[in-house]
């Protein structure tokens, strides 16, 4: 009787552990497959930002290129024609 008793206890000991670590199991997937969504979305951000932000700075340069252009006196100047 008493190996009967504890044979269904470890039994069902085991079976409730299982259906505890299959449960756990299922959790941990779900929320690894949710990190590596949140993940890939900051990476997109990140990327969209980072061309936005060399966007800003390419313009940057082209107008302080047309500012400095602007600025300097031509090297030759135009030479007068006799009428």
């Amino acid at each position: 009787m008493k190996s009967t008793v504890a044979f269904s206890a470890g039994f069902a000991a085991g079976w409730i552990a299982r259906s505890a670590v299959h449960s756990s199991r299922d959790a941990a997937v779900s929320l690894l497959a949710f990190c590596i969504d949140a993940v890939e979305r900051v990476r997109r951000i990140v990327a969209i930002e980072r061309e936005r932000f060399e966007d800003l700075i390419a313009e940057a340069r082209v107008r302080a290129q047309d500012r400095g252009a602007a600025s300097e006196p031509p090297l030759d100047p135009p030479l007068e024609r006799a009428a």
